[in-house]
């Protein structure tokens, strides 16, 4: 994770912010459904096209040559160009996040070397990155062509008519999308780039959450035995949040500038590591929500995944709930916290060569709770959590869609992605199976140490966030604030939690709750059934 830098790019993506357009904040309670600010308007019947013999719609009438779809993608670009020699030496326009674009410029190296184009990297900073593209989605200025998005934003985003459907591109340029040995880690092709079936993005950075901890520490001799008089068990990797709490009380030293934990707990965006803490808590999962979209955050299994998720904040950082960009992770780096449950960026961060962390920090599965199995026995469930995650999508008011979708395969290949995630602090994290466990490049695994060893383990007991709902920010976001209320003690964590089901209610009633509770079954065919 990096702290955004406010950059605009001379296409006035970022001054669409001023036009003037309200009710757009996620933060202050929004009070908009996507599909009402961008549905059609009333007009005349469609026309119908007839395909003249001979021709084929896009992408089908392009070329399929090249052996990666680096090669197919750059193949079918230089043919979209010769059809359209006004667009030769025009630039596109990517528009994402601050900490992406570190990777994002080591990518584009190629594709501009070779079909001359240019790709301008627009950044914003991501509290205000979702409100800028809902504009864009009402404006329809055309400004950017790609847009680099995370889950909870897909659904507004289609609703809005913002992205164009990419299963055909998908297919025709091959962009090795599942399976083994290139094929994407399952189930992120899954979770992160669909809405209602439909393929809406190209997966650039499979956020799963991983528990991360010193293994100098936890190798102690004197920590060992000191840790099992006080508790009564051996100091191990946590399996159990319990565990992962008494192990965060135990290393907070504060006389020493040493803290138990750190995990990143800011006002916007907590809820998904909260969401650590509560999908595990029943058999198969805890989910958010019944068959009928009534909000079970309240349950027993509940209150007490948020208390202790609240109880925690004791064992960290003062300045832990204001925290933001890296700040979190540099705790760790520096040797100043004992674990984390983090994004696969954070791996990038404590391996750094300057890190005093560096070699001396280990993962595993993340933890999680001894609940009744299917047959009343107790098991541990463990449940990660796509923490984040982000997509290439691409715009359906691009004036250049077409070289648009071409530029969007070219930067899912596998060997691409590799170039980004290579760069120092950039938040571009593994996806493809060649890019984990023992297929993992040697630069590489410098890179991010013995994260690659847990990644497919985590993966696949991967749970979602609130996504592919409409308004999926908007339920994350409302969790996230009443958290964090929580945390710095202005409300009880019971509170939070009857506070935000009644805020998803209202959510729930104003979008229309037989259209939520068609999306969320299909959500729910992704939730793992297994356990390790």
């Amino acid at each position: 994770m990096s702290e955004e830098k406010k950059e605009v790019s001379r296409r006035g993506f970022m001054k669409t912010a001023g036009a003037g357009i309200v009710g757009l904040a996620v933060g202050a309670g929004i009070g908009y459904g996507a599909s009402q600010m961008a549905g059609p308007a009333a007009g005349p019947a469609p026309t119908v096209t007839v395909t003249k013999p001979g021709e084929m719609p896009f992408p089908f009438n392009l070329p399929r040559k090249g052996d990666t779809p680096a090669e197919r993608a750059i193949n079918a670009a230089k043919y979209v160009l010769d059809k359209h020699p006004e667009w030769k030496g025009t630039e596109l326009v990517l528009a994402c996040v601050g900490g992406y674009q570190v990777g994002f410029e080591a990518m584009k190296k190629r594709w501009e070397s070779e079909t001359g184009t240019k790709v301008t990297i627009a950044t914003t900073p991501l509290p205000e990155f979702f409100d800028k593209l809902m504009v864009e989605a009402v404006t329809k200025t055309g400004a950017i062509d790609l847009v680099n998005i995370q889950p909870m934003h897909v659904s507004d985003l289609v609703e809005a008519g913002l992205l164009y459907q990419l299963d055909d591109v998908a297919m025709w340029i091959d962009i090795l999308e599942h399976g083994r040995p290139y094929g994407y880690v399952y189930p992120l092709e899954y979770f992160i780039p669909r809405y209602r079936g439909k393929l809406y993005g190209f997966v650039q950075d499979g956020d799963v959450a991983t528990l991360y901890y010193r293994k100098d520490w936890m190798s102690d001799p004197k920590e060992k035995e000191g840790f099992e008089k006080q508790y009564g068990y051996p100091l191990a990797p946590a399996k159990t949040i319990i565990e992962y709490r008494d192990q965060a009380a135990w290393f907070y030293r504060p006389n020493e500038k040493r803290y138990g934990f750190v995990e990143y707990r800011e006002l916007t965006r907590n809820a998904n590591k909260f969401y650590c803490y509560f999908n595990s808590k029943k058999w198969p999962n805890n989910y958010y929500f019944d068959d009928n979209m009534k909000p079970q955050l309240t349950t027993k299994e509940g209150i007490e995944a948020a208390t202790i998720y609240v109880e925690m904040m004791k064992y960290g950082p003062p300045d832990l709930p204001s925290l933001l960009g890296i700040a979190p992770a540099t705790y760790f780096a520096e040797g100043k916290a004992f674990e984390s449950i983090n994004f696969p960026s954070f791996a990038n961060l404590i391996q750094d060569p300057k890190a005093a962390s560096r070699n001396k920090w280990e993962t595993a599965p993340v933890p999680g709770w001894y609940v009744d199995g299917p047959e009343g026995k107790k098991i541990l469930n463990r449940r990660s959590v796509n923490l984040a995650s982000w997509c290439l999508a691409v715009s359906n008011h691009s004036k250049k869609r077409d070289l648009a979708c071409c530029l969007a395969a070219y930067m899912a290949d596998p060997w691409v992605l590799l170039e980004g995630m290579l760069q120092p602090a950039t938040w571009h994290d593994m996806s493809r199976y060649c890019h984990v466990g023992f297929a993992a490049p040697a630069q590489l695994r410098d890179r991010r140490g013995p994260l690659l060893s847990y990644f497919e383990e985590n993966a696949s007991v991967l749970t979602p966030m609130v996504t592919g709902l409409i308004a999926a920010t908007e339920y994350n976001v409302t969790l996230s604030k009443n958290l964090h209320a929580a945390m710095v003690g202005t409300m009880d964590p019971v509170k939070a939690l009857e506070t935000t089901e009644k805020q998803w209610e209202e959510i729930t009633n104003r979008v229309g709750r037989q259209k939520q509770i068609e999306a969320w079954k299909e959500l729910k065919k992704w939730y793992p059934t297994t356990i390790i």
